[in-house]
């Protein structure tokens, strides 16, 4: 705990001897599931994670936000105690700067594209955002996404540009270069290009999001390559449940990523919101892969009550698997506490393997 305090106490002093104004948020998270591997094997395990957020205001243009997480901690994994060796990391540690029309971030910073493909996740790096550049709302962005040897030029840095309006119906579009001078210990520069139109549109009775991707891929003293691809969710609602579909399609090749985090609503073949850890087969297949992607999932969701939600999903991804889920959702209490439950029978394509998945996730959204 002495850690904890070290790094804590430090960010609490300058929030309060500094700031005119500042506020605390964050996640608790704690879960558990038992499950098999990819050779039928039993197995389970129990974590818990917490993340602690604080923004601070000095200056009416002028922020500093730090998230700081606890975790993940693997119930008995130090001998059932929590060691002074816990994992705790900075997840946000950047400053805001606003001059007019223009926001100026600088450090490490959550970002995400509409629809996870590329990045959802922390970076290093400089964001730059402005309100309304010949109608759109632009953003610029350098990231350090690996520091190797700080005395070779062998590092990877990324460069993005995303552009999107909103009316009338919000579109834009990604595009964003990436440029690493020592692919996979090979001393060959490797450079990646994406181009990725999407489009949005949210009413009281369908909410759809759609993008259209391409990546080039170059490496050094080799051909160029191609992939392309398409993505696409919907939520239809029909009275008292809210029917979903999400298809995910990439020829060969498909495009270069950072963090993804795209949730087709799957388990085991897949990405899900309530346990995003047990999946055996997803490994973003739509990034540098060598066959043709299909991910085909439905999914529903209802109310039973008002603080109680049913759940389930059915889907594929093409030579993998099939895949039928189910939960209960409570909301013990509303916007501050809820625990869900969940099942998954995943069956594996060409007399592949049987896969199941039961958990339970217990969260509780921290606010100031």
């Amino acid at each position: 705990m002495k850690k904890v305090f070290l790094i804590l106490v430090p960010l609490l002093l300058v929030s309060l001897l500094a700031a005119i104004d500042f506020e605390f948020d964050g996640e608790n998270r704690t879960r558990g599931a038992v499950y098999n591997n990819v050779n039928e094997k039993d197995g389970g395990h129990i974590d818990n994670r917490t993340l602690l957020g604080i923004n601070a205001l000095y200056r009416p243009n002028l922020s500093m936000r730090a998230t700081i997480q606890f975790g993940d901690v693997v119930w008995g994994g130090f001998g059932g105690s929590i060691p002074a060796s816990v994992p705790i990391s900075a997840y946000e540690l950047y400053l805001n700067y606003r001059f007019r029309n223009t926001n100026i971030r600088v450090g490490q910073q959550y970002w995400k594209d509409n629809m996870s493909l590329i990045l959802d996740d922390s970076f290093s790096g400089v964001m730059i955002t402005n309100d309304n550049l010949a109608g759109f709302e632009t953003e610029v962005g350098w990231i350090k996404a690996l520091e190797k040897q700080r005395f070779n030029s062998d590092d990877y840095n990324y460069f993005l540009l995303n552009m999107q309006r909103g009316t009338p119906i919000p579109w834009g579009l990604y595009a964003s270069l990436g440029w690493d001078a020592d692919y996979v210990n090979t001393n060959k520069d490797y450079t990646h290009i994406t181009l990725m139109p999407y489009l949005s549109y949210d009413t009281d009775a369908i909410t759809c999001d759609a993008n259209v991707f391409m990546g080039l891929h170059f490496v050094e003293d080799e051909d160029m390559e191609m992939g392309i691809g398409a993505a696409a969710k919907a939520d239809v609602n029909v009275g008292p449940v809210v029917v979903s579909g999400d298809v995910l399609f990439a020829i060969e090749n498909g495009i270069a990523v950072l963090s993804p985090y795209y949730q087709n609503g799957l388990y085991i073949y897949g990405i899900n919101e309530h346990n995003d850890a047990l999946n055996l087969y997803w490994d973003n297949p739509y990034s540098n892969n060598n066959d043709t992607v299909l991910s085909l999932v439905g999914k529903v969701k209802g109310d039973i009550t008002r603080n109680v939600s049913a759940f389930g999903a059915a889907g594929i991804l093409i030579d993998k698997g099939f895949e039928v889920n189910g939960g209960v959702e409570f909301k013990l209490i509303p916007d501050v506490l809820s625990l869900t439950g969940y099942a998954a029978v995943g069956i594996g394509t060409n007399d592949g393997p049987t896969n199941y998945a039961l958990g339970t996730t217990l969260k509780m959204n921290l606010k100031d």
